[in-house]
């Protein structure tokens, strides 16, 4: 007894010992770390927090010195506490993560610790370099005896390692790190040493560091080893041997395999610390790219054990085949959760190749319709989730399913079963089995959703290859149904358009808040405008829909309704601040084919007219450049004309670098050449036929110019009504360059950006700042952003007449 005692103590001081490492620092996974999508996602977000809060910093806000008024200084008889959370939050935190990392293997997390405190340092240094120690903000007598230095070095640094320690940590003290950081930043605050917006762009540089360094030499998963699991897997009260890591893994999870206790086949899914993110950011994802975000969120991990092994045991109850649930819960020291299944020993469907059977093909579908009547959705049915067993086809892997789901994720499992079993039969076989099994009402809602976001990761690699087998497939199913192949669904809610214009949104509020940032007295300009100059400016600002339509009745072979071409570009005023010149040009075609011309016309009409446009404004540039050139003197210490370079700049090195791309890379040529060409054709031919009617060209030319003439003069009415002018050359250099600025930039209607593209030529031409703003400010409210109201009621009515 003795001797059984003594061989047990070893054993038992190992798993104490595992069970204290686990307390402090998270699972050791085998040392493997991985580079992850959220990481890329916190640099960009921690980048546009930082390039925010420069001009929120120079704008020296009521609302921060509201709060630092409320916070500073602290009740004397606490200012102990106030200090001691500061010290504790910063130097402890650095202190206490560098000797946690010294418990890490080959001293990973030192080393990751180090670099990211070292770069946060340097990025401090840059930042201050670039910015200046205040970051342009304007001295403010609130302010006296207070840190207004920017970046907060310290803190920077403290975010940067806590950041970066993060992953090798337990979830307690991943959460004791991340509660007195806070603590930190507001004693800070509170003791002077931080204002509230350089704190928090300085936590964003650290957070920002700390993620660029996981993206480049990876993180930890924060799941178990394949050793680990073996030796803790007892905790559920399962015996599983020869537990190896599974070649197919989902983010999230961590898949093994093993055999039982009769070799059967066992399979383990184990929910690690990082489950609750991934499943976080795959929802964000989904909620912000599809308009279905799938299942219902589980943060918890053991609830996300429990959802899948309760969907999988439903799939049963409804007769399908599916795993056997032999255990769901947690095990080990780190409190990972697990599910462990019994699956049938079979091939799975992505390896079963062309030698699949008929009634095999059947049965698929007759499962899925099974699972169809007990309104189960899968959410990730494919190759890899469909065994081939003896016992019939079995269904596994049911952590996206979702209960009483919608007819439109029954309709996508569907969908993806059909495409899953094309790549490996064939189309054709493909399309007589759901001919033989599925009904048309259900084969057209399948139909709807055969597109490549339903389809399962392992599906979308093999149709790489097999580019043209979804269109296949929905002729060839909808042929035997005996139906037309239906529209497809729209499955995403964003495009990689509305993206961009989404980031240049983005642009155009850093350039409004920094336009506003500036603004000083500009309001008291306003207020003593003249405004018998501002009546005409308003006058000048609605004539340009009104030339635009001139051009509009001349870009058509035939004739056009003027009042209808003025009431379209009256109506596009709301377009352009929705969905920018994109829109208008979608618009314009729209209305050209609803008054008869076809696809081919109306397009080429849209282009001949936005062409013209910009052929004016080059022209009207062009005549103006020589008067206007000796009145222009560049001043670089305004922030509007920064920030009118800083876009110039970019939009110039965008531009070189797509030239660029399209010289040197001949497959992107070739692609540029193929998708254009036919469209140049097309327009070109437009343009002969046009051209035979010589007064249509007037018509395109004089619209086009007068609209750009009639903005130029709004703007000289502006600076008139704040005791300023210009001539006219000038104008009309200055309202150029604003709009190829607007326009390169994807901003909707150019907001902001235009605006500081004006002040900075306005201001480099001699007009004092103030009322370089007042004027740009009144010419665009009467342009830009009071026409979408009356642009909007315009729109409605011709969609009511069904003029567009």
């Amino acid at each position: 007894m003795t001797v059984v005692v003594g061989e047990d103590v070893p054993q038992a001081r190992r798993r104490l010992a595992g069970r204290l490492r686990a307390a402090v620092l998270g699972p050791h996974g085998g040392g493997t770390t991985r580079r992850r999508a959220s990481d890329a996602f916190r640099l960009g977000f921690a980048i546009i927090v930082v390039a925010v809060s420069v001009p929120v910093m120079r704008a020296n806000s009521a609302v921060e010195l509201s709060i630092v008024r409320a916070l500073h200084p602290p009740p004397a008889a606490i200012s102990w506490l106030v200090t001691s959370l500061f010290w504790l939050g910063s130097a402890g935190v650095v202190v206490l993560l560098a000797i946690v990392g010294l418990l890490v293997p080959r001293l990973t997390a030192v080393r990751h610790i180090a670099a990211a405190g070292v770069l946060s340092w340097v990025v401090c240094l840059l930042l201050g370099a670039l910015l200046g120690s205040a970051a342009g903000r304007p001295p403010d007598s609130a302010l006296a005896g207070l840190n207004t230095g920017y970046p907060v070095t310290w803190l920077a640094v403290a975010v940067a390692v806590a950041a970066a320690a993060l992953p090798y940590l337990s979830r307690p003290v991943h959460r004791l790190v991340w509660l007195l950081v806070p603590l930190a930043v507001l004693a800070g605050v509170c003791g002077g040493s931080a204002l509230p917006v350089n704190a928090l762009s300085s936590m964003a540089v650290g957070w920002g560091v700390a993620a660029a360094v996981h993206l480049a030499v990876g993180s930890p998963l924060g799941l178990p080893s394949a050793a680990e699991v073996a030796e803790w897997i007892s905790d559920l009260n399962v015996s599983v041997t020869g537990i190896m890591r599974a070649p197919r893994q989902v983010w999230g999870v961590e898949q093994f395999t093993g055999r039982g206790a009769g070799s059967e086949r066992i399979e383990l899914s184990v929910y690690g610390r990082d489950s609750s993110d991934a499943r976080m950011l795959a929802k964000l994802w989904r909620f912000c790219v599809y308009r279905d975000s799938g299942p219902t969120l589980i943060l918890d991990r053991l609830q996300q054990v429990e959802h899948e092994a309760y969907l999988t045991m439903m799939a049963a109850r409804a007769k399908v085949l599916v795993p056997e649930v032999l255990a769901a819960g947690r095990f080990g020291p780190s409190k990972d959760a697990a599910l462990v299944t019994c699956v049938p020993d079979g091939l799975a469907l992505s390896q079963a190749g062309d030698g699949l059977a008929d009634d095999t093909l059947d049965e698929i579908l007759l499962t899925l319709l099974r699972l169809r009547a007990a309104g189960l959705a899968h959410g990730a049915l494919g190759g890899d989730t469909i065994i081939l067993a003896e016992q019939g086809v079995c269904v596994r892997g049911f952590r996206s399913a979702s209960a009483a789901a919608p007819a439109s994720r029954l309709d996508a499992d569907l969908a993806a079963a059909l495409a899953a079993m094309a790549v490996q039969a064939g189309v054709e076989r493909t399309a007589v089995a759901a001919g033989r099994v599925l009904d048309a009402d259900t084969v057209r809602g399948a139909l709807v959703h055969l597109q490549r976001p339903a389809l399962d990761p392992t599906t979308i690699a093999a149709l790489a290859q097999r580019k043209g087998l979804l269109p296949q497939l929905r002729s060839a199913v909808a042929s035997g149904a005996g139906i037309e192949v239906p529209e497809l669904a729209e499955f995403k809610r964003i495009s990689w358009t509305n993206l961009l214009f989404g980031l240049g949104s983005l642009i155009g509020i850093w350039a409004i808040i920094g336009v506003l940032s500036d603004a000083g007295s500009a309001f008291a300009a306003i207020k003593g405008a003249s405004w018998g100059w501002v009546a005409l400016a308003f006058v000048f600002a609605q004539l340009p829909p009104l030339a635009s339509a001139w051009a509009l009745t001349g870009a058509v072979v035939g004739e056009l309704p003027y009042g209808r071409c003025a009431a379209l570009e009256v109506s596009n005023s709301f377009s352009s601040l929705v969905g920018g010149n994109v829109a208008v040009f979608a618009v314009r075609v729209r209305f050209f084919q609803r008054q008869g011309s076809d696809a081919t016309a109306a397009v080429s009409s849209g282009a001949i007219v936005s062409t013209a446009e910009w052929v004016v404004k080059a022209l009207l540039f062009l005549i103006a450049i020589p008067f206007a050139a000796g009145d222009i003197h560049v001043q670089t210490t305004s922030g509007n004309n920064q920030i009118a370079i800083w876009i110039i700049l970019a939009v110039i090195i965008a531009v070189g670098i797509a030239a660029t791309v399209i010289a040197l890379i001949p497959r992107v040529r070739r692609l540029a050449s193929t998708r254009l060409r036919p469209y140049l054709i097309n327009i070109w031919g437009n343009v002969k036929a046009i051209a035979a009617e010589p007064h249509k060209i007037v018509y395109v030319l004089a619209g086009s110019t007068l609209a750009q003439l009639a903005v130029i003069l709004a703007l000289g009415a502006s600076l008139h009504a704040v005791g300023q002018h210009a001539t006219i050359a000038t104008l009309i250099t200055v309202n150029t360059l604003a709009a190829i600025i607007g326009g390169a930039v994807p901003v909707p209607g150019g907001a902001g950006v235009v605006e500081a593209g004006l002040i900075a030529g306005l201001t480099a031409v001699g007009i004092p700042q103030d009322e370089a703003i007042a004027a740009v400010l009144i010419q665009r409210v009467f342009t830009s952003y009071l026409p979408p109201i009356w642009g909007w009621l315009t729109l409605t009515w011709m969609r009511r007449r069904e003029y567009i």
